[in-house]
C-alpha cells in the first residue's frame, strides 16, 4: 500500500498528463529532448499557452529543462 503523500504525488502527475496538448508533448519527448520552439512548432497556439503547459508538467515532475545561451 502506498502512503498517503505517494497517492498525492501520484494525482498531481496524473492531473499534469490530463491534457491532449500535454500528451502530445509527452510522446514528442519520448523521442528524445526537444527545444521550446520545437515544441511550440507542434501546435497554432501562442508561445506562453505552451509556456504554461510546459509549466504544469514542470511542476508535477514530468518535465525538466536546462537553459542554453541567453
Amino acid at each position: 500500500m502506498i502512503t498517503f503523500a505517494e497517492a498525492e504525488l501520484r494525482v498531481k502527475i496524473i492531473k499534469a498528463m490530463a491534457h491532449p496538448v500535454r500528451l502530445m508533448v509527452i510522446e514528442y519527448l519520448k523521442e528524445g529532448e526537444h527545444t521550446f520552439s520545437e515544441i511550440l512548432s507542434l501546435f497554432s497556439f501562442d508561445k506562453s499557452t505552451v509556456s504554461k503547459h510546459l509549466l504544469v508538467m514542470k511542476d508535477a515532475g514530468i518535465v525538466s529543462s536546462t537553459k542554453i545561451g541567453r
